[in-house]
Parts: C-alpha cells; structure tokens; sequence
C-alpha cells in the first residue's frame, strides 16, 4: 500500500504549493496528488478551485496575473522528475463556464509531461470526457477515474454515456481506465475485490482519519490523505 499527499500535505503544509510538495516529499511519500486549472493563456497550473479566493476564474484569468503562490504544473514536476504524480484535471460538465474543455486541457498537460518523461503519471478525473481525451492522444498514460456519490448519482453528466446501471468497479473498467480512486466513506472491501478482479488499481481519497485509515489500508493499493507526515510517522 502506497501513501500519497493530497494537494501535497493539505493538512501540514499549504496546499498545492511547492513548499507543501517539498513536505510531502520530505516525509517520505510514495507519490504526490495535485490538481491541474488551466489559465486563460494555456498554462496548467496547480489550484484546486475553479475561482481564486478573490473570485476570479482561473480559465479567465492570465498566469502573469495569478498570485505567487499558484505553481504552474512545470515547475512542479521539477521538484521531483522521477516521482510519483497523481494529476487530477480539473474540469465541470454540470458548469462549463469555469474550464476550458477538456480537450484543451489535455493537450497542454501532455506537452508538459513530455519534458518529464521519467516521471511515473496517472491522470485522475470525475469528467471522464478528460481520461477519454487521454486515451486518444496519450494511450499509455494511466488513466484514474475518480468517482463520488455525487458523480456517481449523475453518471450521464459525469461519466457519459453507456454506464447506466452498471457497478462502479465495472464502470471504471469498462472506461478503459487502470485504477479507480474512490472516496473513502464509500469505499467496502467487496467493493475493492471486485475491482482488483478487474485488474484495476485501487485507490482511496481523502483519508484522514485513524480508524478509516485501520480499514482501508489493509484493502487498497493506495491510501490518498491530507496528513502524509503522521500517517507514515505511525
């Protein structure tokens, strides 16, 4: 089982910043999750939001004019070239308004990442019109579909068509994806069994809590948690 920083170290250091990623790796992290906005001017950078505190949409917005503290997904990657990155593209069928689309964005992560080509990449996604675009442009990147009882309950929005119906793990399967992150409350070990019988990996967000940590562990390839210094300090 592998421990992964969320945006970093959310609950240690600020999120998605460099200086929260050199924590997380500084505590021994097998990889890092962060999510990707696209600027107005087409530079994938490191936000979790749609919006910046100040409201201004990221999408609208030029990268000159984001503040300091934004990262832009190069100079990330920098900090740990051969590392493990969870890339979450962060895109909103039920609001398209706030992101480019999910081509776009694709294609300028994929010219990115072509400048680290010993990084070890998944691409995580709700939108799974992102991971198709992957799959087209990119097939041997892995590719994660991230789920929620949200996105689960509006499949059609979220996933598209075809999944009606069907159980998540064979859902995800049937995307043509290799892993599944799913949020933790939710999660069962049946649930995790019938997905690694699909051959997928399994992947668990966010866990923080001791208990749920005991529960997970044990049952997934990858816990995703806030807390990465304490986790791997037990």
């Amino acid at each position: 089982m592998r421990i992964i920083g969320h945006r970093g170290a959310r609950a240690e250091a600020p999120e998605n910043t460099l200086a929260g990623f050199a924590h997380a790796l500084a505590a021994g992290v097998a990889g890092i999750e962060t999510d990707i906005a696209m600027t107005a001017d087409f530079c994938p950078v490191l936000h979790h939001d749609a919006a910046l505190a100040d409201g201004r949409l990221i999408c609208r917005t030029r990268r000159a004019d984001l503040p300091g503290h934004v990262p832009d997904l190069a100079a990330a990657l920098a900090l740990a070239p051969a590392g493990e990155w969870l890339l979450e593209v962060k895109t909103y069928p039920d609001r398209p308004v706030e992101a480019h689309a999910p081509d776009v964005v694709v294609a300028r992560v994929l010219e990115v990442l072509a400048s680290f080509p010993a990084a070890r990449v998944s691409i995580l996604a709700f939108e799974w019109a992102v991971l198709r675009a992957v799959a087209a442009r990119a097939p041997a990147v892995r590719r994660v579909c991230l789920t929620s009882p949200r996105t689960a309950r509006r499949r059609l929005v979220w996933w598209g068509p075809g999944f009606a119906g069907q159980r998540t793990a064979r859902a995800v399967a049937a995307a043509g994806a290799q892993g599944w992150a799913a949020f933790h409350g939710t999660l069962t070990a049946p649930a995790a069994a019938r997905a690694k019988a699909l051959g997928l990996e399994v992947l668990a967000w966010t866990v923080n809590d001791e208990e749920e940590f005991a529960r997970l562990a044990p049952v997934v390839d990858v816990v995703i948690t806030d807390r990465p210094g304490y986790f791997l300090g037990l």
